[in-house]
C-alpha cells in the first residue's frame, strides 16, 4: 500500500514537472504603462531575445531566444527557444502600473540527422514548459524594470511554491 502511494505521488510530481503550462510572473512597476513597456523591450534586447511581436499601444512585446545548440538540432531534429511575453498595463482600480511576463519554451521541429532518415520531415512547433534560464530571464526583466513583490502563477513552479509555503 505504501509503495502504491509513493508511486502515485511520484507520478503526480512527474506530471506537474513536465507540464507544458506557461508560468506568469507579475507585480507592480513604477508608474507609467509606456515606461514599463519600453523597459520590457529594452530588457528583452539586453537579455539577447529577438523581438518577434509587439504593440506599444496595447503594451505588449514578445521576444524569442534560441537555447539549443547545433548538436541538439543535428541529433534530435529540434531547435529550442525560450519565449517571453511582457504586458504592461495600468490598473484603474488601484491606480498602479503592472508588468506581467509569461515564460514559455518552444520546441521547433526541424529535419535533423536522425530525422533525415524518414520520408517526411516533421515540421511545426510544440509549446513546452519554460526552461530554468527562461524563468530566470523573466525574473531578471521584472527586477530590472523595478517591479516589486513578484507573484508567480501557473506551471510546475506554482505547485512547488504551494507545497513549501501554502498558496500564494
Amino acid at each position: 500500500m505504501i509503495a502504491m502511494k509513493k508511486g502515485i505521488l511520484f507520478a503526480v510530481a512527474a506530471m506537474s514537472a513536465c507540464s507544458s503550462a506557461p508560468i506568469s510572473y507579475y507585480g507592480v512597476a513604477p508608474p507609467g504603462r509606456e515606461t514599463a513597456y519600453q523597459c520590457a523591450v529594452a530588457q528583452l534586447n539586453i537579455l539577447g531575445y529577438t523581438i518577434e511581436d509587439g504593440n506599444s499601444d496595447a503594451g505588449f512585446v514578445r521576444g524569442r531566444k534560441q537555447t539549443s545548440g547545433l548538436g541538439t538540432q543535428i541529433f534530435t531534429g529540434n531547435t529550442y527557444h525560450d519565449v517571453l511575453t511582457a504586458t504592461a498595463f495600468d490598473n484603474p482600480a488601484t491606480g498602479e502600473t503592472n508588468l506581467r511576463v509569461v515564460a514559455t519554451r518552444v520546441a521547433e521541429h526541424d529535419t535533423g540527422l536522425l530525422g533525415a532518415l524518414t520520408d517526411e520531415p516533421e515540421e511545426g512547433e510544440d509549446i513546452i514548459a519554460p526552461s530554468d534560464s527562461g524563468k530566470g530571464d523573466a525574473r531578471v526583466l521584472l527586477a530590472s524594470c523595478g517591479v516589486s513583490s513578484v507573484t508567480t502563477s501557473g506551471g510546475p513552479d506554482r505547485y512547488l511554491l504551494e507545497g513549501a509555503a501554502g498558496p500564494r
